[in-house]
């Protein structure tokens, strides 16, 4: 047992525990938030003046990456993947 769970056993979590982790993670995340809020840095950015980039040969994929996405996916028409943004993670 490492020092990080040592004293910590395995137990169900009542109610009344549930709703103090909850409450201690969002004092966690206010207090966070807030420290971030008061970081102060300036953007920076490049701007092109023809705003285009250099045309290039792109990269090798596997030959095999379309057929196996197209095999996983729940649903094809043609040549393109049907998809709700996010459905893949239910």
């Amino acid at each position: 047992m490492d020092s990080k769970t040592e004293g910590f056993i395995w137990h169900k979590v009542s109610e009344k525990e549930r709703e103090e982790i909850k409450k201690q993670a969002k004092d966690l995340l206010d207090d966070f938030s807030s420290k971030i809020d008061k970081i102060k840095f300036e953007e920076e950015y490049f701007e092109s003046e023809e705003g285009l980039r250099e045309e290039g040969d792109g990269w090798e994929t596997d030959p095999e990456f379309r057929d196996i996405m197209f095999a996983n996916a729940p649903f094809v028409d043609d040549d393109s993947l049907v998809a709700e943004k996010g459905s893949w993670k239910k």
